[in-house]
């Protein structure tokens, strides 16, 4: 039997059933295998242990099923691996540096007006107040010790974010990006506090740099000179 991976977990699922219900279980034992292809296995485990005396009982009641039994298990192993696999895949660190480069990226080309003006950070810390987390600052980006002009509202990857933006001597626009850090969503990235050199990105004519400070995800952004 061939299982066409391409169409995700939900073909696996039915294809596993179909093979199931050719092989003529009755429908106590189909639920059984359905249960294991939900993945209410890895709620329940007592779950498996249910599965396995039902197996045990069918090896007991036709000596010519221990074949059979065999071939679910193999296929329904197979199933649960990919389909595991499939639910917890996260990208890597770098592949989704990729991504928040990108959108940090054309968030910086876009520019757009400040919400609130400032050359302090403390109106801008006390401007975001939808924010789950409190904007700080940032001991790396502050050795470029850069004028502080004001922020605004924005996002990365779906979280709402504060835009920091600052201006250099010669006049050149810098973006700071800070979002509350999560390691599932935006992938192992260094941290600025264990000695970790900031990741560097470059997309559209713009430099990114990537880390973690003080639990936040940092990004900085400037148009290449």
């Amino acid at each position: 039997m061939t299982i066409n991976s391409d169409k995700g977990s939900g073909s696996f699922k039915q294809s596993a059933k179909w093979f199931i219900e050719r092989q003529q279980l009755d429908s106590e034992r189909l639920a059984r295998f359905e249960l294991l292809l939900s993945g209410h296995m890895a709620e329940d485990p007592s779950a498996a242990t249910q599965l396995k005396a039902g197996s045990k009982e069918l090896i007991r009641n036709d000596g010519n099923a221990k074949v059979r039994v065999r071939s679910y298990f193999a296929l329904v192993a197979s199933l649960i691996l990919i389909v595991t696999m499939s639910l917890n895949f996260h990208p890597s660190g770098v592949d989704m540096s990729r991504k928040i480069a990108d959108e940090v990226a054309m968030n910086h080309i876009n520019m757009k007006p400040l919400e609130i003006d400032s050359q302090s950070i403390e109106p801008i810390r006390e401007y975001f107040t939808e924010l789950n987390f409190s904007v700080v600052k940032s001991t790396l980006f502050s050795r470029q010790n850069y004028l502080l002009l004001g922020g605004r509202y924005c996002s990365i990857q779906g979280s709402s974010a504060a835009q920091i933006r600052y201006q250099t001597s010669s006049g050149n626009k810098v973006t700071l990006y800070e979002v509350g850090y999560d390691a599932e969503l935006h992938g192992v990235l260094p941290h600025f506090e264990s000695g970790e050199q900031a990741l560097e990105r470059y997309v559209k004519g713009v430099r990114v740099l990537l880390w973690v400070e003080k639990g936040l995800l940092m990004a900085e952004a400037r148009t290449i000179d």
